[in-house]
């Protein structure tokens, strides 16, 4: 019985992989949704000068979730085990950073940036629907501005003061990023996909300032997780 099973799961399993494999080059059109997990690196260094002792302060990068949703085109070559995926993706990738001293002073800083990508990957299948891709995408940034401020300590300056002034020194920049990732293409055109998200450039700006910021390399990674479907072109 349990042979039979087996068996039973296994045909089950070589159909599905046979169904996946195109008849002919044909071009499919979809869209995908789903959630970020990023985070900006090296903001303390960015934003703390020097002067201060280290054991007198504390600092806290954390990842930032947000949303990705966009279109995407797929082909897969006839009888071939790889296939290309362009893509035109929203997503919102940022970080915050945490920040407390001795003399009881904590405030938050939220980088909510929002992104517009262009690129693609190139996918392969070492069985049924399972795959990994590689990629690249540049990403520009659509919301540089996109920084909030929060502190327990208003009295030393109004947080919406201070936070405007942060708006016009830390100014996000466009990315270009490297793609990593690993999914599930389902026969009927369910997309499953994780995906790594490695930046290469400096996301943002330090400009000239009376706080004493520097410009420093700040590169944004993290998680992508999204649901696609895909329809054939008419």
């Amino acid at each position: 019985m349990t042979s039979r099973i087996l068996f039973s799961l296994l045909l089950l399993s070589t159909v599905g992989s046979l169904r996946a494999q195109p008849e002919a080059d044909t071009w499919f059109y979809g869209f995908k949704a789903g959630a970020t997990y990023h985070r900006i690196a090296e903001i303390g260094t960015t934003i703390i000068p020097d002067v201060f002792p280290q054991d007198s302060y504390s600092t806290e990068i954390a990842p930032q979730l947000g949303f990705a949703g966009g279109v995407v085109f797929y082909h897969r070559f006839y009888k071939s085990r790889f296939a290309i995926q362009p893509e035109i993706l929203f997503a919102s990738r940022g970080g915050d950073f945490n920040y407390s001293d001795v003399r009881d002073l904590e405030y938050s800083i939220g980088f909510n940036y929002q992104y517009l990508s262009l690129g693609g990957l190139i996918k392969t299948y070492p069985g049924g629907g399972l795959h990994f891709g590689v990629g690249a995408q540049v990403a520009f940034n659509v919301a540089t501005d996109k920084l909030t401020y929060l502190s327990n300590m208003p009295e030393l300056g109004p947080d919406l003061q201070i936070q405007q002034s942060l708006r016009e020194v830390l100014v996000g920049s466009n990315d270009i990023n490297v793609l990593l990732q690993a999914g599930y293409d389902f026969p009927f055109g369910l997309m499953v996909e994780a995906r790594y998200v490695l930046g290469l450039k400096d996301v943002l700006e330090t400009r000239a300032n009376g706080f004493n910021f520097i410009e420093n390399t700040n590169r944004s990674s993290g998680f992508q997780i999204t649901l696609g479907w895909l329809i054939e072109f008419p």
